[in-house]
């Protein structure tokens, strides 16, 4: 009994370290891009500009309307406490949930800038001669990756 409370006590070290390391990173990389405000190159395909963005996923919804902005600030918040009671859940039937705390930690670090700054701070620009994909961030990236892998696991075990 007391090596499964140890084993279940350094999971869950674990697991809030993934959690405060990622918002961390996420958090230092917006400060510095925020303090900077200008526009760096590394090359031709990656280079980092700060943005601000009121909507969502690549500035969907994206509007000066406070009433929109407002709305949708709080149907993220929703649906950060709803997936976190999914992690809950999946963590108190012994499912691993460190995909799923990638994207609590990507969302709740956005939904800090969304309160703090009026929109999610943007940065990282990846191009391709005329083309170019949405302006990202850390968190972002948290959250994509971790969907992408939540869906594997889901799609590759006996889950479903």
């Amino acid at each position: 009994m007391k090596s499964s409370l140890s084993q279940s006590r350094r999971i869950l070290f674990r697991y809030m370290l993934l959690v405060i390391s990622l918002i961390s990173i996420d958090r230092i990389t917006k400060y510095l891009m925020r303090s900077v405000q200008e526009t760096y190159t590394v090359n031709e395909y990656l280079s980092f500009t700060l943005q601000y963005n009121r909507g969502i996923s690549w500035g969907m919804f994206h509007s000066e309307n406070m009433l929109l902005f407002y709305v949708l600030t709080a149907i993220i918040a929703l649906l950060i406490g709803a997936f976190c009671l999914y992690a809950f859940v999946r963590y108190h039937n012994n499912f691993g949930i460190t995909f799923e705390l990638m994207v609590i930690a990507g969302a709740f670090s956005n939904l800090i800038d969304r309160l703090l700054y009026g929109g999610v701070v943007d940065f990282i620009l990846l191009s391709y001669k005329s083309w170019s994909w949405p302006v990202f961030n850390i968190a972002d990236m948290a959250i994509v990756v971790g969907l992408c892998c939540m869906m594997m696991v889901g799609y590759f075990s006996n889950e479903r």
